[in-house]
Protein backbone atom coordinates (compact mmCIF):
# COMPACT_ATOMS: atom_id res chain seq x y z
CA UNK A 1 0.00 0.00 0.00
CA UNK A 2 1.28 3.41 -0.96
CA UNK A 3 1.21 6.14 1.59
CA UNK A 4 0.63 9.23 0.01
CA UNK A 5 2.31 12.81 1.43
CA UNK A 6 -0.02 15.28 3.30
CA UNK A 7 0.25 18.52 1.00
CA UNK A 8 0.75 22.01 2.22
CA UNK A 9 -3.33 22.92 1.88
CA UNK A 10 -4.19 19.83 4.03
CA UNK A 11 -1.38 20.32 7.04
CA UNK A 12 -2.52 24.15 7.07
CA UNK A 13 -5.75 23.14 7.58
CA UNK A 14 -5.38 20.57 9.97
CA UNK A 15 -3.04 23.25 11.96
CA UNK A 16 -5.60 25.75 12.13
CA UNK A 17 -8.32 23.58 13.42
CA UNK A 18 -6.04 22.11 16.33
CA UNK A 19 -5.09 25.64 17.02
CA UNK A 20 -8.90 26.58 17.25
CA UNK A 21 -9.45 23.42 19.16
CA UNK A 22 -6.57 24.26 21.59
CA UNK A 23 -8.46 27.85 22.03
CA UNK A 24 -11.80 26.71 22.13
CA UNK A 25 -10.86 25.03 25.54
CA UNK A 26 -8.46 26.90 26.78
CA UNK A 27 -11.15 29.40 26.89
CA UNK A 28 -13.24 27.90 29.26
CA UNK A 29 -10.89 29.50 32.39
CA UNK A 30 -11.81 33.38 30.61
CA UNK A 31 -15.66 33.13 30.04
CA UNK A 32 -17.45 30.35 32.63
CA UNK A 33 -19.62 33.05 33.54
CA UNK A 34 -20.71 33.23 30.21
CA UNK A 35 -21.00 29.36 29.56
CA UNK A 36 -23.36 28.80 32.69
CA UNK A 37 -25.83 30.58 30.89
CA UNK A 38 -27.69 28.43 28.17
CA UNK A 39 -30.33 30.88 26.77
CA UNK A 40 -30.52 31.10 23.34
CA UNK A 41 -30.32 35.37 22.46
CA UNK A 42 -31.64 36.06 18.58
CA UNK A 43 -32.72 38.99 16.59
CA UNK A 44 -34.19 38.74 13.39
CA UNK A 45 -35.43 41.13 10.56
CA UNK A 46 -36.38 40.34 7.57
CA UNK A 47 -37.15 43.34 4.67
CA UNK A 48 -37.96 44.08 0.70
CA UNK A 49 -35.05 46.42 -0.14
CA UNK A 50 -34.33 47.95 -3.89
CA UNK A 51 -30.65 47.57 -4.21
CA UNK A 52 -28.50 48.91 -6.97
CA UNK A 53 -24.83 47.45 -6.87
CA UNK A 54 -21.66 47.67 -9.61
CA UNK A 55 -18.89 45.14 -8.62
CA UNK A 56 -15.58 45.65 -9.48
CA UNK A 57 -15.59 45.11 -12.81
CA UNK A 58 -14.00 42.29 -15.00
CA UNK A 59 -13.24 42.55 -18.46
CA UNK A 60 -16.35 42.18 -20.56
CA UNK A 61 -18.82 41.16 -18.05
CA UNK A 62 -21.62 42.70 -16.52
CA UNK A 63 -20.82 44.19 -13.18
CA UNK A 64 -23.62 46.10 -12.58
CA UNK A 65 -27.16 44.47 -10.68
CA UNK A 66 -30.39 46.60 -10.07
CA UNK A 67 -33.48 44.66 -9.02
CA UNK A 68 -35.80 44.61 -5.96
CA UNK A 69 -34.73 41.86 -3.29
CA UNK A 70 -35.30 40.66 0.06
CA UNK A 71 -32.38 41.63 2.63
CA UNK A 72 -32.05 39.43 5.96
CA UNK A 73 -30.23 40.44 9.45
CA UNK A 74 -30.10 38.02 11.84
CA UNK A 75 -28.17 37.85 15.29
CA UNK A 76 -28.14 34.65 16.76
CA UNK A 77 -26.19 33.90 20.15
CA UNK A 78 -25.79 30.83 22.66
CA UNK A 79 -23.28 30.82 25.13
CA UNK A 80 -20.19 32.08 23.39
CA UNK A 81 -20.93 31.42 20.06
CA UNK A 82 -22.81 33.58 17.29
CA UNK A 83 -23.67 34.43 14.24
CA UNK A 84 -24.19 37.89 12.35
CA UNK A 85 -25.51 38.98 9.47
CA UNK A 86 -25.37 42.50 8.13
CA UNK A 87 -27.92 43.94 5.49
CA UNK A 88 -25.29 47.11 4.55
CA UNK A 89 -22.02 44.92 4.48
CA UNK A 90 -22.26 43.90 0.84
CA UNK A 91 -18.55 42.86 1.25
CA UNK A 92 -18.28 40.04 3.66
CA UNK A 93 -21.81 40.14 5.52
CA UNK A 94 -21.61 37.51 7.53
CA UNK A 95 -19.39 36.09 10.61
CA UNK A 96 -19.72 33.04 12.56
CA UNK A 97 -17.73 33.80 15.85
CA UNK A 98 -16.53 31.74 19.02
CA UNK A 99 -15.71 34.49 21.98
CA UNK A 100 -12.66 33.73 23.62
CA UNK A 101 -11.41 36.55 25.97
CA UNK A 102 -14.50 39.02 27.01
CA UNK A 103 -13.90 42.28 29.13
CA UNK A 104 -15.29 45.52 29.29
CA UNK A 105 -14.13 47.36 26.52
CA UNK A 106 -11.95 44.53 24.42
CA UNK A 107 -12.15 41.12 23.53
CA UNK A 108 -10.96 38.35 20.79
CA UNK A 109 -12.82 36.30 18.81
CA UNK A 110 -12.49 32.81 16.54
CA UNK A 111 -14.26 34.12 13.80
CA UNK A 112 -15.35 32.35 10.07
CA UNK A 113 -16.63 33.98 7.04
CA UNK A 114 -16.13 34.68 3.13
CA UNK A 115 -14.27 38.10 2.15
CA UNK A 116 -14.38 38.16 -1.45
CA UNK A 117 -16.85 37.47 -4.44
CA UNK A 118 -16.85 34.19 -7.07
CA UNK A 119 -17.21 34.77 -10.27
CA UNK A 120 -16.40 32.35 -13.48
CA UNK A 121 -15.81 32.67 -17.60
CA UNK A 122 -19.70 33.82 -17.26
CA UNK A 123 -18.34 36.97 -14.68
CA UNK A 124 -20.02 37.33 -11.36
CA UNK A 125 -23.84 36.77 -12.61
CA UNK A 126 -24.73 33.72 -13.73
CA UNK A 127 -26.48 34.38 -17.44
CA UNK A 128 -26.92 32.82 -20.95
CA UNK A 129 -24.37 34.92 -22.94
CA UNK A 130 -21.03 33.59 -23.09
CA UNK A 131 -18.28 36.54 -21.95
CA UNK A 132 -15.68 35.95 -24.46
CA UNK A 133 -13.06 37.58 -22.85
CA UNK A 134 -13.14 35.31 -19.33
CA UNK A 135 -13.67 32.10 -22.11
CA UNK A 136 -11.21 29.46 -20.11
CA UNK A 137 -10.45 30.88 -17.19
CA UNK A 138 -11.20 28.42 -14.18
CA UNK A 139 -13.96 29.31 -11.25
CA UNK A 140 -12.69 31.84 -8.60
CA UNK A 141 -14.95 30.02 -5.71
CA UNK A 142 -15.54 32.33 -2.34
CA UNK A 143 -13.13 32.16 0.18
CA UNK A 144 -14.41 30.29 3.49
CA UNK A 145 -11.87 32.14 6.15
CA UNK A 146 -10.76 31.14 9.41
CA UNK A 147 -8.97 33.21 12.04
CA UNK A 148 -9.33 35.75 14.89
CA UNK A 149 -10.67 38.77 15.79
CA UNK A 150 -9.64 41.81 18.49
CA UNK A 151 -12.41 44.02 19.06
CA UNK A 152 -11.39 47.57 20.83
CA UNK A 153 -14.13 50.09 22.14
CA UNK A 154 -13.19 53.43 22.48
CA UNK A 155 -15.69 56.19 23.33
CA UNK A 156 -18.30 56.29 20.74
CA UNK A 157 -16.07 54.13 18.28
CA UNK A 158 -15.63 50.39 17.90
CA UNK A 159 -12.42 49.33 15.91
CA UNK A 160 -11.99 45.42 15.00
CA UNK A 161 -8.81 44.23 13.38
CA UNK A 162 -9.26 40.82 11.82
CA UNK A 163 -6.36 38.28 10.57
CA UNK A 164 -7.44 35.65 8.84
CA UNK A 165 -6.59 32.39 6.12
CA UNK A 166 -8.36 30.95 3.77
CA UNK A 167 -8.51 27.29 5.39
CA UNK A 168 -11.61 25.76 3.20
CA UNK A 169 -11.21 27.63 0.53
CA UNK A 170 -8.61 27.35 -2.97
CA UNK A 171 -6.49 30.17 -2.87
CA UNK A 172 -3.87 28.73 0.09
CA UNK A 173 -3.66 32.77 0.91
CA UNK A 174 -4.69 35.27 3.62
CA UNK A 175 -5.77 38.71 4.49
CA UNK A 176 -6.16 41.53 7.25
CA UNK A 177 -9.01 43.45 8.01
CA UNK A 178 -9.20 46.75 10.05
CA UNK A 179 -12.56 48.70 10.19
CA UNK A 180 -13.90 51.31 12.79
CA UNK A 181 -17.63 52.49 13.32
CA UNK A 182 -19.14 55.20 14.68
CA UNK A 183 -22.79 55.14 15.87
CA UNK A 184 -25.26 58.42 15.56
CA UNK A 185 -28.44 59.14 16.78
CA UNK A 186 -30.03 62.05 15.23
CA UNK A 187 -34.05 62.42 16.77
CA UNK A 188 -35.15 59.35 15.40
CA UNK A 189 -32.62 58.01 13.41
CA UNK A 190 -29.90 55.39 14.03
CA UNK A 191 -27.11 55.52 11.49
CA UNK A 192 -24.22 54.06 11.47
CA UNK A 193 -21.13 54.68 9.90
CA UNK A 194 -18.26 52.28 9.21
CA UNK A 195 -14.51 53.22 7.29
CA UNK A 196 -12.34 50.28 6.50
CA UNK A 197 -8.99 48.46 4.53
CA UNK A 198 -7.73 44.97 3.62
CA UNK A 199 -4.91 44.17 2.98
CA UNK A 200 -4.72 40.90 0.98
CA UNK A 201 -1.60 38.20 0.68
CA UNK A 202 -0.46 37.73 -2.86
CA UNK A 203 -1.41 33.95 -2.70
CA UNK A 204 -5.00 35.14 -1.57
CA UNK A 205 -5.65 37.92 -4.16
CA UNK A 206 -4.00 35.89 -7.13
CA UNK A 207 -6.24 33.17 -6.73
CA UNK A 208 -9.22 35.54 -7.90
CA UNK A 209 -7.50 37.97 -10.17
CA UNK A 210 -3.87 36.04 -11.40
CA UNK A 211 -3.80 34.23 -15.28
CA UNK A 212 -2.41 30.76 -14.52
CA UNK A 213 -0.63 29.00 -17.77
CA UNK A 214 -3.33 27.15 -18.53
CA UNK A 215 -5.53 30.26 -19.18
CA UNK A 216 -2.94 32.39 -20.74
CA UNK A 217 -3.94 32.86 -24.24
CA UNK A 218 -2.55 35.44 -26.84
CA UNK A 219 -4.94 38.24 -25.75
CA UNK A 220 -4.77 36.92 -21.98
CA UNK A 221 -1.38 36.57 -20.52
CA UNK A 222 0.21 34.76 -17.33
CA UNK A 223 0.10 37.14 -15.22
CA UNK A 224 0.64 37.35 -10.75
CA UNK A 225 -1.07 39.39 -8.93
CA UNK A 226 1.12 40.87 -5.47
CA UNK A 227 0.19 41.79 -1.91
CA UNK A 228 -3.17 44.59 -2.50
CA UNK A 229 -4.99 46.29 -0.41
CA UNK A 230 -8.76 48.05 -0.51
CA UNK A 231 -10.60 50.92 0.89
CA UNK A 232 -14.19 51.16 2.05
CA UNK A 233 -16.65 53.51 3.53
CA UNK A 234 -20.19 52.38 4.56
CA UNK A 235 -23.02 54.53 6.17
CA UNK A 236 -26.67 53.10 6.84
CA UNK A 237 -29.22 54.79 8.30
CA UNK A 238 -32.97 53.16 9.78
CA UNK A 239 -36.27 54.81 10.68
CA UNK A 240 -38.90 53.43 13.23
CA UNK A 241 -41.97 54.44 10.72
CA UNK A 242 -44.47 51.80 12.91
CA UNK A 243 -44.01 49.49 15.36
CA UNK A 244 -41.67 47.01 14.27
CA UNK A 245 -41.23 48.18 11.18
CA UNK A 246 -38.02 50.29 10.25
CA UNK A 247 -36.92 52.16 6.83
CA UNK A 248 -32.91 51.38 6.15
CA UNK A 249 -31.07 52.84 3.68
CA UNK A 250 -27.53 52.45 3.08
CA UNK A 251 -24.33 53.22 0.49
CA UNK A 252 -21.18 51.26 0.34
CA UNK A 253 -17.88 52.54 -1.59
CA UNK A 254 -14.93 50.09 -2.33
CA UNK A 255 -11.94 50.49 -4.17
CA UNK A 256 -8.75 48.16 -4.33
CA UNK A 257 -5.03 49.26 -5.04
CA UNK A 258 -4.94 50.95 -8.68
CA UNK A 259 -2.14 47.91 -9.90
CA UNK A 260 -5.37 45.46 -9.74
CA UNK A 261 -6.26 47.02 -12.94
CA UNK A 262 -3.16 45.58 -14.23
CA UNK A 263 -4.58 42.46 -14.23
CA UNK A 264 -5.93 41.27 -18.03
CA UNK A 265 -9.68 40.32 -16.92
CA UNK A 266 -10.13 43.40 -14.26
CA UNK A 267 -11.30 46.69 -16.52
CA UNK A 268 -12.04 48.62 -12.74
CA UNK A 269 -10.96 48.39 -9.46
CA UNK A 270 -13.90 49.85 -7.36
CA UNK A 271 -17.06 49.10 -6.44
CA UNK A 272 -20.48 50.36 -4.73
CA UNK A 273 -23.95 49.76 -3.64
CA UNK A 274 -26.83 51.46 -2.83
CA UNK A 275 -30.05 50.63 -1.30
CA UNK A 276 -33.20 51.09 0.30
CA UNK A 277 -36.48 49.28 1.87
CA UNK A 278 -38.38 48.79 4.69
CA UNK A 279 -37.80 45.63 6.93
CA UNK A 280 -39.60 44.09 9.84
CA UNK A 281 -37.94 43.70 13.17
CA UNK A 282 -39.06 40.52 15.11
Amino acid sequence: MTIKPINTKTMKKITILLLCCFCFFSSYSQADEHLEDDELLWQFSLGTFWVDSTMAQLVGAESHFSAPGLLIDAKIEYKNFYLNTHSGDFYGGSDLGYQLIIENDWGVDVIMGSYQQPFNENGYYDRDEEVHELKGIKEREADLSLGFAYYLSHGKFQTVAELVFDAFGESDGWLFHLDTTRNFELRNWDVWLNIGANYYSSAFIDYYYGIDADEATAFRPEYVVGNTSSFYVQLQADYPIAQSWVFSAGASGFAYSSHIVESPIVHSRDARVVFMGVKYVF
